[in-house]
């Protein structure tokens, strides 16, 4: 669906097929999600190895960004934040190594709710360079 005209998703959105109200779905929520789908999705298989679950990127590089960015909140480890429970934590090297596509959605788009931040002015293999990198952080 890249490269499809925000205004026509508008329009299949407001059909009455779908029967989407201002009230149901405001009308900025509609133009921001028409442009996630038209212009914010990759093809994740160019840069994760879908039977690895491995990053294509360079963990090097990577450990650049996420020393100078990354760390600030997360950790040199990637331990300073524990997204799950004690007895059962996760972190960024859990996540990075687990579900890489979350993780690369995330340092994309950040996460809702959370002051974290997006990173979706940097370029796709800087981020999956992220990526690798975390993939060599510690899942425990």
């Amino acid at each position: 669906m890249v490269g499809i005209n925000p205004e026509i998703i508008h329009q299949i959105l407001m059909d009455n097929t779908h029967r989407l109200t201002e009230e149901i779905m405001p009308h900025l929520t509609m133009e921001q999600l028409a442009l996630f789908v038209s212009r914010g999705q990759i093809d994740m298989d160019l840069y994760i190895n879908r039977e690895t679950n491995e990053s294509r990127g360079d963990p090097g590089r990577g450990a650049n960004y996420f020393q100078t960015i990354c760390a600030v909140c997360h950790g040199f480890d990637g331990k300073a934040i524990n997204f799950k429970t004690q007895e059962k934590p996760e972190y960024v090297g859990t996540v990075a190594s687990h579900n890489p596509w979350e993780f690369l959605h995330k340092v994309r788009f950040g996460q809702p709710g959370v002051p974290m931040i997006s990173l979706i002015t940097l370029p796709v293999t800087d981020l999956v360079d992220i990526l690798a990198f975390g993939q060599t952080l510690p899942v425990e």
